[in-house]
């Protein structure tokens, strides 16, 4: 099992199993099982009835409401047809941590994050979740204002799904309704042109929010271009209701190559945070995006991205560092953490997978320092994707190949484009400090100093 991915069904599925195991000494019946699968799927209870032959009435107030019963008192925290998905997330990853000590969103997204919170939040208990208080208070300050657009960005694996789902669960407290959508579960076909993705946006939407409205219809019925009866389909079914609703949207950035739809789909996105302004019934909306770079084909005043509040994510400081390593009950000195940080910076990924194998007893420190920048180290994968994007790439990685071999920091303008620059940047490769350039961490600096060596 790998934790590269969201949870799977089987995945889900047996983890589920697991939960009402050990709460009621049963497993899962034959028709909670069916129940289980239709809520994957999005089904409404009526679809899941008919499959089975039995009344809406039978699934929706015996079998599905017991199925959520037992799931939120295993899990510790309340568990719904629309709200399972994310803290069935969150256990696995917790118990795939303890069991076998491997961290690697994707979230979701490419990332994988491990979640935490007190007793008196609800969420589960876990020891390897370091605390961003202030970032994680400005966004709880943010979410809850009338129109929100909160902007997340950050590399790769480095928290920013996993901080939407602390801001997700602190709005429903709040009796938010919620949707996460990450742009990664669209189908290669809703990508065909803008009308399809914004279907495939509308109905994933729907069916988070289980709305009975078809979409399919409304595009039928509705006049308009696609833009129009996307507009009107929020308006008449999604946004209605007393109670405001926070869209998440997670890797953003994949939707960047298909020019057309990253353009008019961002510039939606920023009308409809201008809307709220004026218009009360968009007051209901709270829009958070997260993502890496920034879409610069399109006029930067007609995207989301100069406007509302942006929250740049930081690697962990030396003091995180140490915490979170007397969490995986290791006993390393202040020399040791110095180390360690020389080679790997404060990147919560990067720190977080060195201090599992160091916990698992499957290397010392010093073994992993010596093999940490070699295809033979721990952290192969993560750099061999660096690596396929750069080859993909040219001048990305003629620009990063300058910056590895420079013995000092280089400069924007004649030494590198700065807008080069910004990207390698944004995907984490490089630190730019006062228009001066180097690798983001000595790993990536000795790595990529034998790739491009051998390459060439």
């Amino acid at each position: 099992m790998n934790i590269e991915s969201e949870l799977t069904y089987e995945q889900a599925l047996k983890l589920a199993d697991d939960i009402v195991l050990k709460v009621t000494a049963k497993h899962i019946s034959d028709i909670e099982v069916e129940v289980f699968k239709g809520s994957w799927e999005g089904k409404r209870y009526e679809e899941i009835a008919q499959q089975l032959h039995v009344t809406t009435e039978h699934i929706n107030n015996n079998v599905g409401y017991g199925l959520w019963q037992k799931l939120s008192k295993g899990l510790g925290e309340t568990v719904t047809k629309r709200s399972f998905r994310l803290p069935l997330q969150r256990e696995w990853e917790k118990r795939f941590l303890s069991l076998e000590a491997v961290l690697t969103r994707t979230l979701p997204s490419e990332e994988s994050e491990i979640d935490n919170d007190s007793q008196q939040t609800g969420w589960q208990d876990s020891d390897f979740y370091v605390e961003r208080p202030q970032e994680e208070e400005r966004c709880y300050g943010e979410v809850l204002k009338p129109g929100c657009l909160l902007r997340i960005k950050a590399p790769w694996q480095t928290g920013k799904t996993l901080l939407m789902s602390k801001i997700l669960h602190y709005v429903t407290q709040h009796n938010y309704r919620t949707v996460a959508l990450n742009v990664r579960d669209a189908e290669p076909t809703d990508f065909i042109n803008l009308d399809n993705f914004l279907q495939w946006f509308c109905t994933a939407t729907a069916v988070m929010l289980e709305l009975e409205q078809p979409v399919d219809e409304h595009w039928l019925k509705s006049i308009g271009n696609n833009k129009t009866k996307c507009r009107s389909y929020f308006e008449k079914y999604v946004l209605l209701g007393d109670n405001p609703l926070v869209l998440a949207l997670d890797e953003v950035d994949r939707i960047f190559p298909y020019r057309e739809i990253a353009s008019e789909f961002l510039g939606i996105l920023r009308t409809w945070h201008e809307d709220a302004k004026v218009r009360p019934l968009w007051r209901q909306m709270r829009l958070v995006v997260l993502h890496s770079e920034i879409y610069k084909e399109v006029d930067i005043n007609q995207s989301p991205f100069n406007a509302g509040y942006e929250l740049v994510l930081t690697d962990f400081n030396q003091k995180q560092v140490l915490a979170l390593a007397q969490r995986h009950g290791l006993k390393l000195a202040e020399t040791q953490v110095t180390e360690l940080m020389e080679m790997v910076g404060g990147h919560p990924y990067l720190v977080s997978q060195a201090l599992l194998v160091l916990a698992r007893k499957d290397i010392n420190l010093e073994e992993l320092l010596q093999t940490a920048p070699t295809g033979s180290g721990i952290y192969h994968r993560h750099l061999e994707r660096h690596w396929k994007n750069l080859r993909e790439n040219k001048e990305l990685a003629i620009a990063f190949k300058k910056v590895v071999f420079a013995s000092v920091p280089i400069g924007f303008d004649g030494e590198l484009n700065q807008d080069v620059g910004k990207k390698l940047s944004d995907l984490g490769l490089v630190k730019i400090d006062n228009r001066r350039v180097m690798p983001s961490y000595e790993l990536y600096r000795l790595y990529f100093s034998e790739r491009f060596g051998v390459d060439a």
